[in-house]
């Protein structure tokens, strides 16, 4: 299996709809990993998938809206 994945580093910005926005606390080196968010003071342990496919392009989306 050769799938190419990026490595998100510890401290990547990410949105999520439902709490904000919100900071990872470790990096990402595998999609099929967990790792620890940080939103509003509260840690979650999230899969690498959600924040690589949902959170981080929510993100995204936010910053471009915002510098329009």
């Amino acid at each position: 299996m050769s799938e190419e994945f990026k490595v998100i580093q510890p401290t990547t910005t990410v949105y999520c709809k439902e709490r904000g926005e919100g900071w990872t606390l470790t990096g990402i080196t595998s999609i099929d990993e967990h790792t620890s968010v940080m939103f509003n003071g509260v840690r979650y342990t999230l899969p690498a998938r959600e924040i690589v496919e949902v959170l981080l392009p929510q993100q995204l989306e936010r910053e471009k809206s915002q510098s329009e």
